[in-house]
C-alpha cells in the first residue's frame, strides 16, 4: 500500500523555529558565560543543564505532536475500514 505523507502543521513549524532559536541563543549564552569566567564554573554547569533540558522538552513536544497527528490518521483509517466491513456484512445477509 502507498505511504501517505502528511504536511507539518502550523504548531510544528512554530516549534521548529522556537527550537532553532533556542539552540542558537543557548549556545551564545553558554559561550559568553565561558568567555567571561574563563573556565568551567557552577553557573556554566547550571546553564548547560537547563539549556539541554529545554532542548529535550522541545524535542518531546514535537514527538508528541507527531504521534497525535499520526494516531489521528490511523483512527480515520480504522473508521473507514469498519464502515466497509459493515457494508460487506449487510451484503452477505
Amino acid at each position: 500500500m502507498g505511504e501517505v505523507r502528511r504536511k507539518p502543521n502550523v504548531f510544528e513549524m512554530i516549534l521548529l523555529v522556537i527550537g532553532i532559536a533556542l539552540i542558537i541563543i543557548g549556545y551564545a549564552a553558554i559561550h559568553r558565560l565561558v568567555a567571561v569566567d574563563g573556565a568551567i564554573s557552577w553557573a556554566f554547569l547550571q546553564t548547560t543543564f537547563l539549556w539541554l533540558l529545554m532542548i529535550l522538552m522541545v524535542i518531546l513536544t514535537a514527538v508528541n505532536e507527531n504521534m497525535k497527528e499520526e494516531l489521528k490518521m490511523v483512527i480515520e483509517n480504522q473508521v473507514e475500514e469498519i464502515k466497509l466491513l459493515r457494508i460487506d456484512l449487510k451484503k452477505k445477509r
